[in-house]
């Protein structure tokens, strides 16, 4: 059961891939392409960590950027 899992889960993945990149402009290089796949997956990645609450506040963030 498991890699059936795995292989619906991937195939979904694809799904998204294939969207984002049929989407983008006719001109768009290799770079800008996996750019937006980048950017996609960085803001989906901060809405699920929204979702689970994996977030710090304001003033947490504050103190970690005055350690910098």
């Amino acid at each position: 059961m498991y890699p059936s899992v795995r292989g619906d889960h991937m195939n979904a993945v694809k799904e998204k891939m294939i969207k984002i990149i049929t989407d983008q402009p006719e001109d768009s290089s290799f770079a800008e392409i996996l750019h937006e796949l980048n950017f996609t997956d960085m803001v989906n990645n901060g809405l699920r960590d929204s979702l689970e609450d994996n977030v710090i506040s304001t003033e947490e963030l504050k103190i970690d950027i005055e350690k910098w």
